[in-house]
């Protein structure tokens, strides 16, 4: 499953009942068929895993 950014707002259908709708704008870990399916229909990129956001508390108490 590789992080995908969508420039491009991109419905992938997995199965005939199922929808996966992916905004513009959004970073995330989708499925490689879902990846593939939006590269073809030119709505975004693979890119590598996003590090920590700013402010993030990763130590837990």
């Amino acid at each position: 499953m590789p992080w995908f950014r969508f420039t491009a707002d991109f419905d992938f259908r997995p199965s005939r009942r199922l929808t996966l709708a992916y905004r513009a704008g959004a970073t995330l870990l989708v499925p490689t068929a879902a990846a593939e399916a939006a590269e073809a229909a030119g709505a975004g990129r693979r890119v590598p895993k996003p590090g920590p956001r700013a402010g993030d508390d990763h130590e837990r108490p």
